[in-house]
């Protein structure tokens, strides 16, 4: 290893990303003087940094060890006909659905799956980093969008919402969750009222944990993306209560944190 020539790559891509030796060494959790060392040629990083280091400067583990960046093959045409079909999937669902008239949550759910696969094919092979930053955050606003408006657009079409305001609140932990299992374990219920009741509200807030690293991938760990998740879910069920379609339960909102925390941790070891 040309410790000389790994040094001035890392402080290439460090540049570029403006990123200062102190930020640099915060993400990686040692001093600015050791990132000092690497770019002056002095050192070499630690084995045990280089996939971190890999993901924050957004290089290959070869290309560090090497000290020379070399290009990163894009989307070709098998990446680009996968993503296509991934988009036509849910839309061609949804549009079958709405039009025989039994438009369902599964629907959603498998539409969701679909759009998911095809964005993080997206994010792995696309180089572009300013085009992933736009097309994210028009996902994340969509998200958003259809998260505060899908609890309304439900209890509509399940007849559920109510004429005179009734105040229901669940502010005992894991109540809900424990119920629903012990429903499920006494065979009072069946599988789909678990899914319903438990796996869908951590589904639900998926796409969080992979948004939130993208679009603040210089200031996101994990206490923020719990409070940020923690904002969203409180909000949400707030809104739910205030607009008399449903109940707040703060087992929802454990759900939902679980859920993008899940899909954070994975992804940070996935795709960064």
């Amino acid at each position: 290893m040309d410790c000389k020539k790994v040094g001035l790559l890392i402080k290439k891509k460090r540049l570029e990303k403006n990123m200062t030796q102190q930020e640099l060494a915060d993400k990686l959790h040692i001093t600015d003087r050791a990132i000092s060392n690497w770019e002056r040629g002095l050192r070499a990083p630690d084995i045990s940094l280089l996939q971190e280091l890999s993901a924050i400067l957004e290089l290959n583990i070869s290309d560090i060890l090497s000290g020379e960046e070399h290009a990163r093959q894009g989307l070709n045409i098998t990446d680009k006909i996968i993503i296509i079909l991934c988009l036509l999937i849910p839309g061609t669902i949804i549009s079958v659905s709405l039009m025989l008239s039994c438009f369902r949550t599964e629907y959603i759910l498998i539409g969701s799956i679909f759009i998911l696969i095809a964005y993080l094919l997206f994010l792995k092979k696309e180089k572009n980093q300013y085009l992933k930053k736009k097309i994210t955050w028009l996902l994340f606003i969509l998200y958003i969008i259809f998260l505060l408006s899908t609890t309304i657009y439900t209890k509509l079409i399940s007849g559920t919402i109510y004429s005179k305001l009734q105040i229901e609140a669940n502010i005992i932990p894991f109540s809900s969750i424990i119920e629903t299992i012990t429903l499920l374990v006494t065979k009072s219920q069946g599988i789909t009222y678990l899914f319903n009741y438990l796996i869908l509200d951590m589904l639900l807030f998926i796409p969080l944990g992979i948004f939130l690293p993208i679009l603040f991938s210089k200031t996101i760990n994990i206490k923020r993306i719990i409070l940020i998740c923690l904002s969203i879910s409180f909000i949400k069920e707030l809104l739910q209560l205030l607009l008399n379609v449903g109940m707040f339960d703060i087992d929802d909102i454990i759900l939902n944190v679980v859920g993008a925390l899940l899909s954070y941790i994975i992804f940070k070891n996935m795709v960064q």
